[in-house]
């Protein structure tokens, strides 16, 4: 890709995070693509399916003046991961896929949820688990437990910081409802 007449550094076959994950690229089978819409500052999520050669809008919170747009952004999207995979030889063709709306999601019930809704469609998703509206009951929970994830994530390199740092400022009892 030309980026104001010279490669962008980004896709440089030398950078370390293309060359890191590149190789991944040839066994993936989902792609998860978060989606902001700024307009009225919501996320959704585009999930290719390199599988069943489709490619899914999972939208919490679908919206006839935004629906548009947000189709369109995805195909932008699409478009840029097409030219990706074809400048590294990924041997993906997602121009041949189908994009469509997810079929029968939950909706969001407030405007702050968006961001849950789509790491929680990402956690489920990749199994090809279907999603219920009981999957959201409890967003402040849910809240909790991919806090909890990311904290106590191996891959954290701050985890013993963060953990020592909310023990000494939290108390017993505030811990306690934290975790529950």
């Amino acid at each position: 890709m030309i980026l104001c007449g010279s490669l962008h550094p980004f896709f440089d076959r030398k950078t370390s995070i293309v060359s890191k994950y590149i190789s991944e690229l040839d066994d993936c089978e989902k792609l998860f693509i978060p989606m902001h819409d700024d307009c009225p500052n919501h996320w959704y999520l585009c999930v290719i399916d390199f599988k069943h050669f489709d490619i899914q809008i999972l939208d919490s919170l679908r919206s006839k003046s935004r629906d548009e747009f947000r189709f369109k952004s995805v195909k932008i999207v699409v478009e840029f991961c097409q030219t990706f995979f074809k400048l590294y030889d990924i041997g993906k063709d997602v121009f041949q896929f189908s994009i469509d709306w997810a079929p029968s999601i939950p909706t969001q019930d407030n405007g702050w949820d968006c961001g849950v809704h789509v790491i929680r469609h990402m956690q489920r998703f990749k199994n090809g688990d279907s999603m219920t509206s009981s999957d959201f009951c409890n967003s402040v929970k849910i809240c909790r437990e991919i806090t909890c994830d990311l904290v106590i994530h191996e891959g954290n390199r701050e985890k013993q910081t963060i953990v020592a740092i909310v023990c000494t400022k939290t108390s017993t009892r505030a811990m306690k409802k934290l975790l529950l």
